[in-house]
């Protein structure tokens, strides 16, 4: 883009939280953070972050169930040297001994402000919730206790298992980079193969998963939650398939543009008309592998509170409408034309 007043990159690992073992939970998170610290062509700690700041950029990274993101924003003449330095990540990470005592303490830090936000908090109570045998039951975002603490009973260093999770999942064959910026197409693909080209290949290092982690024992289950804030919120979770195929598509769009809508005939409408609903949102952020959790969150008045299961019944009410009616074309015509917009 000719016009693009900086440049950007984003880089995922297809691998994320759920390729983590029992026994060192938040590894890939650490993992995260242990990437940060230099490299063998930048060895200083903080290289990487300051030439961004120095440029006027930006940068962050996260981690998921499934994918680790690292990505940053810069003037578009320092595009360049903040791409080889990204590259550096997944080529020759120092992953210093010295840097594991304050970045395990940087996981767990995240972890005590996490629980003062009330979504973390009832994602997590999700994860709990679900199949202890599968994965997505896991702990993810690591702390002191999952990592430090948990290395020394099991009497192994934690760099050491640090250093063995990066090698044995970090593969280009399972990383995309995407880039943007004022420069050419083609010059933005010479630098791509110049700068990755020698991230290590090892195949398809990705886990397998043991099917969803919502089965029946799950399914079909009540759980009341104290809210941290004076909110209260009515949180349903449909346990879908695979629905990645799907994403040009993209049916969740769809159920969430009705659900959120307030028009007369709506279910936010109705809600409204009754005095128990404030909001309603269904959305997915984010596609899933194997297995999909579809969110359908509708925030609650006190009557509302009082009569959730009146406002649960109008919702599963307004769902089958929508399955007799099927899909109509001037919905979709109308989101479709907004992500034009949007895009």
């Amino acid at each position: 883009d000719a016009d693009a007043t900086e440049a950007a990159a984003a880089l995922s690992v297809n691998v994320g939280s759920l390729a983590e073992s029992s026994d060192l939970l938040g590894m890939a998170h650490f993992l995260e953070h242990m990437l940060f610290m230099g490299s063998g062509k930048y060895p200083d700690e903080n290289n990487y972050t300051e030439y961004i700041a120095n440029n006027m950029g930006t940068y962050n990274a996260y981690t998921a169930d499934f994918e680790t993101t690292y990505f940053f924003s810069v003037a578009n003449p320092a595009f360049e040297g903040a791409l080889d330095r990204l590259s550096r990540f997944f080529i020759d990470p120092l992953l210093n001994p010295s840097s594991v005592d304050r970045e395990v303490r940087a996981v767990d830090s995240e972890y005590k402000g996490n629980l003062q936000t009330e979504g973390w908090c009832i994602n997590e109570l999700g994860h709990h919730l679900s199949n202890s045998s599968h994965p997505y039951s896991q702990f993810s975002i690591g702390n002191l206790e999952t990592l430090q603490d948990a290395a020394k009973l099991l009497g192994v260093g934690l760099h050491e298992k640090v250093v063995q999770f990066y090698q044995q999942y970090y593969s280009a064959d399972i990383m995309k980079l995407a880039v943007a910026g004022n420069h050419s197409v083609a010059q933005l693909a010479d630098w791509v193969v110049e700068k990755f080209s020698k991230v290590p290949s090892q195949g398809n290092t990705k886990p397998e998963l043991p099917g969803h982690p919502l089965g029946s024992a799950q399914l079909g289950q009540v759980v009341h939650m104290q809210s941290l804030a004076n909110i209260n919120i009515l949180l349903v979770e449909f346990a879908l398939p695979d629905i990645r195929s799907l994403y040009q598509q993209d049916p969740t769009l769809y159920l969430a543009k009705l659900a959120g809508s307030e028009m007369p005939g709506s279910l936010l409408h109705y809600l409204k008309q009754q005095g128990w609903a404030i909001s309603v949102h269904a959305h997915l952020h984010r596609l899933n592998e194997g297995f999909e959790i579809f969110p359908f969150a509708i925030e609650l008045t006190p009557e509302g509170l009082h009569n959730y299961e009146q406002v649960l019944e109008a919702m599963f009410a307004y769902l089958q409408m929508l399955r007799d009616l099927g899909p109509q074309k001037p919905v979709h015509d109308e989101i479709k034309s907004v992500d034009m917009l949007d895009f």
